[in-house]
Parts: structure tokens; sequence; C-alpha cells
């Protein structure tokens, strides 16, 4: 007995056992309902979510003779299993891949007038469709749009974008969608039952969460991992290079508490263990995003900022990955993290400025004849007195001390709370004349205030307080790493006490009072 594919053996044969499209599924059965079939059809997505199945699905269902009560095919009649079994010949299956030549093209136009030979109409799936040349699409296209009656086109794709807009135009298009985790596990459950195979549930989420939504991708997975009709956890994990999920939730919740030495334990345990660390990284991340989603859902902003930070650090070792060391990257990302290290202001402030320096014009200076008199005048000491204040108690000069210390003031009058969000982690830096520059510890604060709307906002703030038009311009801390070893002294958890009262004292505006 033929071998066959479980993936192929458990291919839908009716609209009912589609998964994850149903959507694409109720508007094909009520255009068979309404006899309204467009002539052609482009199917696109990613790989293994139904476009093929589809078609001939809908291959079927336009040949059947005997169609169900929700215009499904019957499955029994001649046109049914010469459709299942590959052997109907009004079913021209072509790969653009390998087809897609004008020669090819052109052949199919001079056979399309033909009738069917056996069946009501003849169908047409072209697979890869974007593969095709140029010249071949310009072949196809006056076909496309006025085929004949008895003909109908079916165009699948998982690069729509490289498809001319005119053959999109011409014809009716289903964008499928990557199947969710849910239903891929209904789907493989029901054929681990079907095949007698004893598959743990976690085993089967774990290969549902690692196929990014392709079902064909999981049938093949579940038949490959299968051994001796079983398929356990640490089996998938094993050949899979996948963590276990509590290995995920051990890892953010170190890094919440900002405990850098379990967090570097955990990467450590996941390389020694062969695990696949950009896959980690992967699944780490999106487990970073269903975290930050939800808090921006209840309105925790502040816990949401510090998430975006982590997931902004850990998209920059994507780009570190080539590394001899494979466990470098994710380790120098959770000591960001945890804030083992500091940004401090001697790396940037010179720099920003000597550049300001640099653009300013150079002023000649001009020798001036000066008397007895103006010179005894001039080198007479004078009493410092302190700057005048406006008319308005509330209008002092534009300096560094002042910024600093109506900074406060300044962020809680922004109405934006992203903006005031972004302005809370950032510090005045330099006040030189109208320009002010300043620092935030990351570059995702740094963008942020600098948007347009956003430094329009904040400037009109300062100008308001200052009553001096101002520019606004940021930057960002440079690094500096710190030990992370601890001293005899607990020197280590001294510092992470400091560091959480200063948070502490910055969120709440408070200060430390020592008897």
């Amino acid at each position: 007995m033929e071998l066959v594919s479980l993936y192929r053996k458990y291919r839908p044969h009716n609209f009912d056992n589609l998964v994850g499209q149903d959507f694409i599924k109720d508007t094909l059965t009520n255009a068979l309902k309404s006899n309204r079939v467009s002539h052609a059809y482009l199917f696109s997505g990613p790989r293994g979510t139904g476009k093929t199945s589809t078609a001939r699905l809908l291959a079927k269902a336009l040949n059947c003779t005997n169609l169900g009560d929700n215009y499904e095919p019957c499955n029994e009649c001649e046109f049914c299993e010469d459709i299942n079994n590959g052997r109907l010949i009004d079913l021209i299956e072509i790969d653009a891949a390998s087809n897609g030549r004008i020669d090819e093209v052109r052949d199919l136009k001079d056979k399309i007038s033909f009738a069917p030979t056996r069946s009501k109409y003849k169908i047409y799936i072209i697979d890869e469709v974007h593969m095709m040349t140029k010249d071949a699409f310009n072949a196809l296209l006056k076909t496309l749009e006025e085929p004949p009656s008895h003909v109908y086109f079916i165009l699948a794709t998982t690069e729509v974008h490289k498809i001319p807009d005119t053959i999109i135009s011409r014809c009716q298009r289903f964008d499928f969608k990557r199947i969710n985790t849910k239903a891929l596990m209904t789907r493989l459950s029901y054929i681990a039952q079907k095949e007698g195979i004893q598959a743990q549930d976690s085993a089967l989420e774990l290969i549902s969460r690692y196929v990014n939504g392709g079902l064909r991708d999981a049938i093949g997975l579940l038949e490959q991992l299968t051994i001796d009709k079983k398929i356990a956890l640490e089996q998938v994990q094993e050949i899979l290079g996948v963590c276990n999920t509590s290995l995920l939730v051990s890892l953010y919740e170190a890094l919440i508490n900002n405990d850098v030495k379990n967090a570097l334990n955990i990467i450590n345990d996941l390389h020694n263990q062969g695990s696949d660390l950009k896959q980690f990284l992967h699944e780490f991340i999106d487990l970073l995003r269903e975290k930050m989603l939800e808090h921006i859902g209840d309105e925790a902003l502040e816990k949401a900022s510090r998430l975006i930070t982590m997931i902004e650090i850990f998209e920059e070792t994507k780009a570190m990955q080539e590394v001899d060391i494979p466990q470098l990257p994710l380790e120098i990302a959770v000591i960001k993290i945890t804030g083992n290290y500091s940004r401090p202001a001697v790396i940037d402030a010179p720099i920003v400025q000597e550049t300001e320096r640099a653009h300013k014009p150079i002023e000649k200076e001009e020798k001036k004849v000066v008397s007895p008199v103006t010179e005894a005048i001039a080198n007479k000491p004078v009493e410092k007195k302190e700057p005048e204040k406006n008319e308005n108690e509330n209008v002092v000069p534009l300096t560094i001390s002042y910024l600093k210390e109506k900074w406060p003031r300044i962020t809680e009058r922004v109405k934006h709370p992203a903006l005031r969000m972004s302005l809370r982690s950032g510090t005045p830096l330099i006040v030189d004349g109208v320009n002010i520059t300043i620092e935030f510890d990351t570059k995702f604060h740094r963008d942020k205030v600098v948007e347009h709307e956003n430094r329009v906002e904040l400037e009109a703030i300062i100008q308001s307080i200052f009553q001096k038009s101002v520019r606004i311009a940021a930057t960002v801390k440079a690094i500096e790493i710190k030990s992370v070893v601890a001293d005899e002294n607990g020197a280590e958890n001294d510092n992470v006490e400091n560091e959480q009262s200063d948070q502490a004292l910055e969120i709440f505006g408070g200060e430390v009072i020592e008897e």
C-alpha cells in the first residue's frame, strides 16, 4: 500500500475542514449559493495556510454534481474523486516557478478556448504566480480579464507584492492569514487521534507555536517527531532546540526583579543544553510583546515603557548573532536591562559642547586704547547682585540649574501621556542661549521627544515658563559597564538597594531625610 504523508492525507476535502480561514470560506460558499463566482481569484498569504487546498475545493464545488446543503462538495461523485486523486484532466495545475515563461503562457492561451473534456468547467490553478516573467504577465493579461465562460483562473502566491497591479485588479483577492495556535492544536489533536498517536498537549502546543501559523509545517513536524506512535514534550524540545515555556517566564521574572545573576545563569543553562538561542530570542521577544500589550490595556504605562525598552535592547542583539560566543549578545542585553551599567555625562557632554563650539563664528579680538581713568574704573570690584526677577514671579533666567529645578513642572504640563513618560526619563544636559540639550537613557525616549509635534509642544511649555523662545535637541547616554560581582562587604546588595531607592524617589518625587 502506498504510504501517503499526513499533510496530504489530511488535506481538507470540504470547506468545513478548512482551518483558520472562516471569512474566506463563508465568502466563497455565499458566491456559490448566489451563482456569482468570479472568473479569476488571487489567493495570497504565508505558506501552509490553505491557498492551494482552497483552490481545489472551489474547483470541486464548481464541478460537483451532488452539492450538499451548504454547497459543500460531496466527495463521492466521479468529479470529486478525480480531483481528490489528481486525475481530472480539466483541472490544470501550473507551477509558475518552472512554467512561468512567455512560451508556456502562449500555449495556455491557445488551449484555453477548447471546451472542457468531461466536467462543466475548466479550471486553471497557477501556483507561485509571482515567479512569472513580465512578458508572461503581459501575455496573460487580456485572457485573464475576459476568459471564456467555461474557464476559471485561481492564482496563488506567497509574495503578492511582486505581482503587477494590472493582474491584481482583474482578480478577486483573498488574503490568507496565519493560523492561530489554538486552531493548530485542535487540528493536530484530531490527526493524532485518527492516527492513534499518544501526544502530550504541551508537545502539540510547542509545535503549534514553532511553525508560526503554517498548518502544513505543523502536520509535517507531527509526523516527523512521532516515534512508536508517541510524541512527548522533551522529545520535541530536544529535536527542535526549543526551550520550555517555564524558562521564558523565569527569565522574564529575573529581568523584572533586576536579578542579573539568575538571568545570566538561565542563558548559560540554555546554551549548555544545546537550545537554539535564536529561536529562544524570538520566543522571548514575543512574550515581552504580550506582556506589553497587557499593560497598555490596563493603562500601566510605566510598566509598558520598561517593556518597550527591553524589547528594543533585545532587538539590537540580533545584529550581534554572528559572534564566536553564541550567548554573549543575550548576556549583554541582560546586563543592560537589569541596570548594571551607567552612562556618564562626561562622555557625551564634551562632544556636544565641542560640536556646538565648532559651529559658532569665530569672533576677532579688537584691541582698544583704554585711558588710565577708564582702566581704574573697570578694575574696580563690583558687588555681585542676584538676577533681577521679572514682574511675573514665575519667570526666571534660562539656565541649566533653573531648568532642572523647573523640569518636574514642565513634564506635568505635557498633555500627551507617551511624551510625558519619555520626558520623565530625560534630564536637561546643556543650556546654550536658546539651545537646550536633553539627555535620555534610551533611543526610544529620545526619538519620541524629537518628533515634530512633541518637540513643538515641549518648546511651547518651556517658553511659557521662561518667557523665551527655545530650540530642543536630544542625545542618548553612553554606556559604562559596572561590576556585577559583589565584594566581601556586600557592595552589590547596597548598589541594588540604592538603585531601588533612587527609582522610588524619582517616581514619587520624594527626597531622603537623614536623621
